[in-house]
């Protein structure tokens, strides 16, 4: 039967690999290992699973920092049992065996996942931008006239949640050297301004600053969440956030996360997510959204603001 490994890489999305039954999987840092994880404490070539007559077998290769099975370090192991947790250095990764409909599954869910996408892309595109081909009933000089309203963040923020499997988040546009929340779900806009907010101000501000999308699985295990007053307080599982660019410039963030139990944000997924986002760039520039979305008076709470009220000491 093959077998799935699902490695969870700190501030990373989460990498999948079917492994069919009689192959071999070579695992680390080097760019012809099987799975490729581009961490300082994976070797570069740092274990292989293996699977034979006798079962599905681990080889630690001479790494530096170890090869783990439940958390015991090992040089060789069997894996007896069909779902275990292995480590490699510091990376975290989920092993389980399958029947053969389990891969067919997964290839069911991404192409869900594409549909769902392209399914978004669709009703922003002719909804709110009125681009391509309307619905026949549709009065278009109406599509057109929502498009210019907060309704594009809204859908584009809407999509995002949808897309990572979360529950809620906020969507920020740059305003006058701050970002000003456009757009928020299960979020209380005042909310966002006190200490109540529940959610992750570092992981925003990473974003902003570094220009690149943040994914964290494990909240539990990032040493630099786990401690933040907010997260605990919120009991957050996994978030996402990614950046809003075009030609260099920042246009904002869109923020999402969940508290309950899920599905990894996986490469695939964040693969998705962010041509989302370059899209939604364009569609807020194309519109004059991004300068126009709303009069000033009905703008959201600024950034500052929110990162101004957040404990952010452990």
């Amino acid at each position: 039967m093959p077998a799935r490994l699902i490695a969870y890489p700190p501030e990373a999305a989460a990498i999948s690999r079917w492994i069919p039954a009689g192959a071999r999987l070579r695992i680390g840092r080097e760019a012809d290992c099987d799975l490729r994880i581009e961490h300082p404490t994976v070797s570069r070539n740092h274990a292989d699973l293996i699977h034979d007559a006798d079962g599905w077998h681990l080889l630690d290769l001479g790494s530096k920092n170890g090869t783990y099975v439940d958390g015991i370090e090992i040089g060789r192991a069997q894996l007896e049992r069909s779902e275990c947790w292995l480590r490699f250095g510091d990376v975290l990764c989920e092993f389980s065996v399958h029947a053969d409909a389990g891969a067919i599954e997964q290839q069911r869910r991404q192409r869900e996942r594409r549909e769902l996408s392209a399914a978004w892309t669709r009703r922003i595109e002719v909804e709110r931008l009125g681009l391509g081909a309307a619905p026949a009933d549709a009065d278009t000089n109406a599509v057109r006239d929502r498009a210019a309203g907060a309704g594009l963040a809204d859908d584009i923020l809407r999509g995002v949640v949808e897309l990572a499997g979360c529950s809620r988040g906020f969507l920020l546009l740059a305003h006058d050297g701050d970002y000003d929340v456009r757009a928020s779900l299960m979020l209380d806009q005042q909310a966002l301004q006190s200490q109540a907010f529940s959610g992750s101000v570092g992981a925003v501000q990473r974003c902003l600053s570094e220009r690149r999308a943040i994914v964290v699985n494990w909240i539990a295990d990032e040493l630099w969440l786990a401690r933040r007053a907010s997260v605990l307080a919120g009991g957050l599982k996994s978030l996402v956030c990614l950046p809003l660019l075009h030609a260099g410039r920042v246009l904002g963030a869109i923020y999402a996360d969940r508290r309950g139990p899920g599905e990894a944000i996986s490469e695939f997924d964040l693969e998705l997510l962010c041509a989302f986002a370059d899209s939604a760039a364009l569609w807020l520039l194309a519109q004059r959204a991004f300068d126009s979305l709303a009069p000033a008076a009905a703008q959201g709470p600024r950034w500052t603001r929110i990162v101004g009220a957040q404990v952010t000491a452990p």
